[in-house]
């Protein structure tokens, strides 16, 4: 790499008045160096959006592919009669009789027995 010069010499006479007022000004205040680093910057920056514009377009298309698949899925589930069938209906949950304290079980075969021991405990009533 070349080392670097400490100043460049830019041709006035091919700019307009508005453009060397414009870099003059920046120059007295000792801000023309970053002034054209920062357009130089953009300008590069420039490069990366234009790259960025390239993905955007892509992302884009891709998105629309998807979007007609789907739509062809669609049309398909549709026509072969896959959409509206019983299993995809929203089912309502079967509700299940529960057991609430002081219920009576409906039960057709009690098995078990009580004890003599068992009812003296009950002959306080």
């Amino acid at each position: 790499m070349s080392e670097r010069q400490n100043a460049f010499t830019i041709k006035t006479n091919r700019l307009s008045d508005e453009v060397y007022n414009k870099l003059a000004s920046y120059a007295k205040s000792r801000k023309l160096g970053d002034y054209i680093s920062s357009l130089i910057l953009r300008d590069l920056d420039g490069s990366s959006t234009e790259r960025k514009a390239m993905e955007d377009t892509k992302t884009y298309e891709i998105l629309e592919h998807i979007k007609n698949e789907l739509a062809d899925l669609k049309t398909l589930a549709q026509t072969t009669g896959f959409v509206g069938s019983v299993s995809f209906k929203e089912e309502k949950p079967l509700k299940v009789p529960q057991l609430k304290e002081g219920k009576i079980a409906d039960l057709e075969n009690i098995s078990g027995s009580l004890d003599d021991d068992d009812l003296e405990e009950y002959n306080d009533f």
